[in-house]
């Protein structure tokens, strides 16, 4: 029953900026629209989505806070896009060489929306805390040593905060919109509320 939970949840995750009815929900997961209406109403009456009503229908909308729900939704996703060898392979690098556990790696870009080629660098997001000055540095010199194309980008928890915030269309709100959290899950979601 929980999985089923994560999997509405996880079909939210990856459709952010559609609006999304019970009914499409239950195309896109391919469940019957009673057992999607009956998670839907689960999910709501634990506060973790709400309806809306638009139309005859209503808009499915998700919360976004720290949920151990969330949290396993967010589990499915990485697990389906670590199934790609070259990913799995550079997120445990970074993980082995960064030897520190205070950090958050976001994919997003063409791997996020499945419009990716063999040709396409991976977009990659890194969060570090405040007071690292050097993680930077590090991410770059990993970087350098992964024989694959990568586009880094690195910034504060206290810089992601102000992009979070800002009206401008930055890579930050980009990053928001459309992504896979590789690590860092509970520290990201911290820094959504």
């Amino acid at each position: 029953m929980k999985n089923q939970d994560a999997i509405i949840i996880k079909t939210l995750l990856e459709h952010k900026e559609q609006e999304l009815s019970i009914a499409s929900l239950s195309t896109l997961t391919h469940k019957d629209y009673k057992t999607t209406h009956t998670i839907v109403k689960r999910l709501e009456k634990n506060k973790l989505l709400t309806l809306q009503q638009f139309g005859k229908s209503y808009k499915v909308v998700l919360h976004y806070f720290a949920h151990p729900l969330i949290f396993e939704a967010e589990y499915l996703r990485r697990k389906e896009i670590l199934q790609n060898k070259n990913l799995r392979v550079m997120q445990d690098y970074f993980r082995k060489e960064l030897k520190t556990a205070l950090y958050v790696l976001l994919l997003f870009g063409s791997y996020t929306t499945k419009t990716s080629t063999k040709h396409s660098d991976i977009d990659l997001f890194f969060i570090a805390p405040d007071s690292d000055t050097e993680f930077e540095k590090k991410v770059v010199r990993i970087a350098h040593l992964i024989p694959l194309p990568l586009h880094v980008n690195v910034f504060t928890e206290r810089e992601f905060v102000a992009m979070k915030t800002s009206k401008e269309n930055t890579v930050g709100s980009e990053v928001i919109k459309k992504n896979i959290i590789l690590y860092g899950t509970e520290a990201y979601y911290e820094l959504l509320q």
